[in-house]
C-alpha cells in the first residue's frame, strides 16, 4: 500500500510539472514621465516573456483595466526555454500618476499572470 501511494504521488507530481511556465522579465512596465497633449500619441514598450516550463506556451489573451493600454503578441507557441515579447502601447488620457493592472491568460501552470503599467502623466505646457 505504501509503495502504491508513493507511486501515485510521484506520477501526480510529474504530470503537474510537465506544463509551460510563464516568467516575466519585469512585473512593472514603467513608462516614466509622459506628456498629455491630446494628440493621442502612443508610447510603446516591450515586455519579455519566457517559457521556463516543459511544454509549449500559448498566450490566449492579455486583458487591461483601461482603454489607454493596448497590447500585441504573437499567436505562435513559445517553445520551452524560448522567449518572446508582448508589445504594450500606452496612450495617456488623464494627467497624474497612472497605474494599470494587466493580466496574461495562457495555458501555463500559472494560467493568469499579472503585471502593472505605470507612468507619470504631465500636461503639455
Amino acid at each position: 500500500m505504501r509503495i502504491s501511494l508513493l507511486f501515485i504521488m510521484l506520477v501526480s507530481s510529474l504530470s503537474v510539472s510537465a506544463k509551460p511556465v510563464l516568467k516575466l522579465s519585469e512585473e512593472i512596465v514603467d513608462f516614466g514621465t509622459v506628456i498629455l497633449d491630446h494628440s493621442q500619441t502612443a508610447h510603446a514598450k516591450m515586455l519579455e516573456i519566457k517559457n521556463v516550463g516543459d511544454e509549449p506556451l500559448v498566450i490566449n489573451q492579455v486583458s487591461s483595466t483601461c482603454h489607454c493600454v493596448e497590447t500585441e503578441w504573437s499567436v505562435k507557441p513559445i517553445e520551452p526555454g524560448a522567449s518572446d515579447s508582448i508589445k504594450i502601447e500606452f496612450t495617456p488620457d488623464v494627467s497624474g500618476v497612472v497605474s494599470k493592472k494587466l493580466i496574461i491568460y495562457s495555458n501555463a501552470q500559472n494560467r493568469r499572470t499579472s503585471f502593472r503599467v505605470k507612468a507619470m502623466v504631465e500636461r503639455k505646457k
